[in-house]
């Protein structure tokens, strides 16, 4: 038995039975069920189904079948770190970037827009629930993507660069919202880093479609110009079958019965944390802001992402400039989408396995972006 079965078949044995009320906004209310006790076998079947709904591969010999949220991210960095690629095939050029730090700045007002609309839109995700809230963010920054081959002037790149950090901001609070009310501790750490790892998996592909693409010679557009309307049109597409089958609350969401849906509250009853909650509570805030454990991870995400934005926005206009061809450039970007993927996944199965070594693994983690930085 795997630990987090163990964990959560441990929990559901030895809670005392309760009525539980399903469909409420602060925890349950709705509809009244029996006491329910889950079994090992059952707690299984609703993880399974749950995964079914929201996760994509099948790594680990677990069955996850839905293409949900890991899809959703992987677009979604495809989206932020195209700059880079399409940087080498002309856009440095049509949009007088070169000049002084204007590439830079094209690259950092990406996070001004994110930290402008992180904290609005997660608010909004938590009133509305993340079901509705999901797709209309992918929708809009599908929009602002299609909209970037119209840009021609530095003015132009900076808003549409703004604008995207603004609306991409709520992907990772709504995801992270979104996996605390479906699963366990225990199930979380590895759930998150399933999805989170899609950054590095889109790393793998985009420059394999961009390589493609880069060769379009002929018609009144640009290569770069190509890239950002395909990953556009690929992100539309996706949003608008986002608003059929991306799951709600466990107690609204397709797929499972009445008495499933007690069992759903039942599994995450450990976490008190209810299963939504649209009221701020201050005395959470100052706890958080209380916690050394708060502190420690914002800096070492503070430190890693100075790290990670570099090779993001810099990365293929490095090796570029290292004397490698455009497309060499641009193909040396799948070993680092490749990595990152392994490493992500790879920690989030140790945080799993060994609960107590997660801060420690993520310090080390850092070590190899320290050495990797040096050598360069």
């Amino acid at each position: 038995m795997s630990s987090e079965a163990k964990g959560c078949a441990i929990h559901m044995e030895s809670t005392t039975p309760t009525n539980l009320d399903i469909g409420g906004k602060d925890g349950n209310g709705g509809l009244d069920a029996q006491s329910a006790i889950i079994d090992e076998e059952t707690n299984k079947r609703l993880l399974r189904k749950i995964d079914i709904r929201l996760m994509p591969v099948k790594p680990f010999g677990i069955a996850y079948n839905g293409r949900k949220m890991c899809f959703t991210y992987a677009l979604q960095y495809y989206d932020k770190a195209l700059l880079s690629q399409a940087a080498i095939f002309g856009l440095r050029e049509d949009l007088d970037l070169q000049s002084g730090l204007r590439y830079s700045w094209v690259s950092l007002i990406f996070y001004f827009g994110y930290m402008a609309g992180c904290y609005p839109i997660a608010w909004v995700s938590q009133k509305v629930t993340v079901a509705r809230v999901c797709p209309i963010i992918c929708i809009l920054w599908a929009i602002i993507v299609l909209c970037t081959p119209a840009c021609s002037t530095y003015t132009g790149i900076l808003i549409n660069r703004f604008m995207l950090g603004v609306i991409e901001s709520g992907v990772s609070p709504a995801f992270m919202l979104c996996t605390g009310t479906w699963y366990t501790h225990s199930e979380q750490v590895f759930r998150s880093s399933l999805w989170y790892s899609f950054s590095g998996g889109s790393n793998i592909i985009s420059p394999l479609i961009n390589y493609g693409l880069g060769h379009i010679t002929s018609g009144s557009l640009h290569p770069w110009q190509y890239m950002y309307l395909i990953a556009g049109l690929a992100t539309l597409a996706w949003a608008i079958a986002l608003f059929f089958v991306f799951p709600g609350s466990p107690q609204t969401a397709k797929g499972f019965t009445a008495e499933e849906r007690m069992l759903l509250l039942e599994r995450v009853r450990a976490n008190n944390a209810g299963t939504e909650s649209q009221t701020f509570k201050w005395y959470q805030f100052r706890e958080a802001l209380y916690s050394y454990h708060f502190w420690c991870i914002f800096l070492l995400s503070t430190l890693s992402s100075t790290g990670s934005g570099a090779v993001t926005t810099f990365g293929s206009i490095i090796f570029n400039g290292m004397g490698f061809s455009t497309f060499e450039s641009l193909l040396l970007n799948i070993p680092i989408g490749t990595l990152a993927f392994i490493c992500v996944l790879g920690s989030g199965y140790i945080g799993r396995k060994y609960p107590n070594a997660r801060l420690h693994t993520v310090s080390a983690s850092c070590i190899p972006v320290i050495v990797g930085g040096c050598m360069l």
